[in-house]
């Protein structure tokens, strides 16, 4: 008992050190955010113990002390018809590419407290252009929460990401023989949530570090050179709701930004920039069928540059569950955020997208997955600069997966990318074609 609690005690400890390391996914991580309801109790689940044993697809894991540790190795093939995403007019290059995907995850087990480690890895050998194209991307990192009280709690992460940036996606090139984008990202945060009966407060905190690799491409490809988007990003808000009614929140929350390169672009002007926005919202859980998170408020983000104008936008959010029947799940969502670019004539653009995912469980151990999105991406044009480059996306996805057993899988995806440009020769159409095979623990 005294080695199991000690070990427990050391782990809680350590909490600190992952407080100052990101969350793999901040918005889902966070106590108090909306997250998938629970099931209705309308809906028991009336299988006999054998039975829900044998229909049981899930990864078990490793039982280590007060941990699970999850493994796990992916490989795919897929197709794509426009590798560069480029225009019809322009003509398309197809690749074939195959992908690797580790992944080592530890899980704690306890009834209080969290703490998880992860690894991860993902590798891309192309059949055309494979010196452009290859990435080994990489993520590890560890996030985690120390429990107070009940309704009292404090919780971080921190990770290292080697990253790249797909061809067609905003801030990237459209020509054939461009080489891909690498970067570093080393990101850590922070928060605190406390509840006060029906009242409930959260502050949080995040720092992001980019740290771009050269890839020949400059003021004459229409961007800046990569070593320029090197930049330091802080980002500090405060959340205050109210729960008037069981499942109903009512909450504000306001936030700051802080952006800073390590150096003045390739026509001396400096990117730099501080943002703030003030947005309120609501939070609704129907009883397990539906929970909803809805915001809507004004964001701002001004820029150390007077050649570059201050950027003023309504802000918007919406992230929802629908669950209509048991094995059925339909997940709306819309976003906006401002997100820095890349080329010379503007500083930023506003990232605008809305879309659905919808999961469908045909059988314990078939599931069909299928995605839907809009994205907009308008760009704001440096003072006295050319118009405004204004990106439209229509993303479409339908996939399904097939476990052989709890350890053995495999699944077809298919995915179609549509872009609508203002700029000349800027549209392009792609389709993706998958096979995933894997194994894990």
């Amino acid at each position: 008992m005294r080695s199991g609690r000690a070990n427990k005690l050391f782990w809680i400890a350590a909490l600190s050190l992952a407080a100052a390391l990101p969350l793999r996914d901040v918005a889902a991580q966070v106590p108090g955010a909306v997250g998938q309801p629970q099931p209705r109790q309308e809906r028991p689940d009336e299988r006999s113990a054998a039975v829900r044993e044998s229909e049981d697809y899930a990864a078990k894991g490793i039982p280590f002390g007060g941990f699970k540790l999850f493994a796990g190795v992916e490989a795919g093939e897929v197709f794509n018809d426009n590798l560069y995403a480029t225009s019809n007019a322009t003509g398309k290059t197809a690749t074939f590419i195959q992908l690797i995907n580790p992944t080592l995850e530890m899980r704690s087990d306890w009834q209080n407290h969290m703490l998880n480690a992860y690894a991860k890895g993902g590798f891309g050998i192309y059949s055309v252009d494979g010196a452009l194209n290859n990435f080994q991307d990489a993520s590890i990192g560890a996030d985690g929460r120390l429990d107070i009280q009940r309704n009292w709690n404090v919780y971080g992460g921190g990770s290292w990401n080697r990253r790249h940036e797909e061809h067609g996606t905003p801030n990237t090139v459209n020509a054939v023989g461009v080489p891909v984008t690498v970067y570093n990202q080393a990101s850590g945060n922070v928060g605190y949530l406390q509840k006060f009966n029906r009242f409930s407060a959260r502050l949080d905190g995040r720092y992001d570090n980019f740290n771009y690799f050269n890839n020949g491409l400059g003021p004459a490809q229409g961007v800046i050179p990569n070593t320029d988007r090197n930049r330091n990003e802080w980002r500090e808000a405060l959340r205050l709701g109210y729960e008037f009614a069981p499942g109903y929140e009512a909450w504000v929350r306001g936030s700051l930004n802080q952006r800073r390169y390590f150096q003045l672009d390739s026509f001396g002007l400096d990117r730099s920039s501080n943002g703030f926005d003030i947005v309120g919202g609501v939070i609704i859980d129907l009883g397990g069928i539906t929970a909803l998170e809805a915001f809507a408020g004004y964001l701002q983000q001004t820029f150390v540059s007077g050649q570059f104008s201050t950027i003023s936008t309504p802000m918007f959010g919406l992230t929802g569950y629908w669950n209509p029947q048991k094995d059925l799940w339909v997940k709306p969502f819309i976003r906006r955020t401002i997100d820095d670019s890349a080329f010379t004539n503007s500083a930023a653009y506003i990232n605008t997208s809305g879309g659905i995912d919808v999961n469908y469980n045909v059988r314990p151990n078939i599931r069909l997955d299928a995605h839907a999105d809009y994205a907009v991406a308008d760009y704001a044009a440096a003072s006295g600069g050319a118009s405004n480059q204004y990106d439209q996306y229509l993303t479409l996805r339908i996939g399904a997966n097939y476990l052989f057993t709890p350890n053995f899988y495999a699944g077809p995806s298919y995915q179609y990318i549509h872009r609508w440009s203002n700029q000349f020769n800027n549209d392009y159409d792609q389709n993706v074609l998958m096979l995933r095979l894997g194994a894990r623990l």
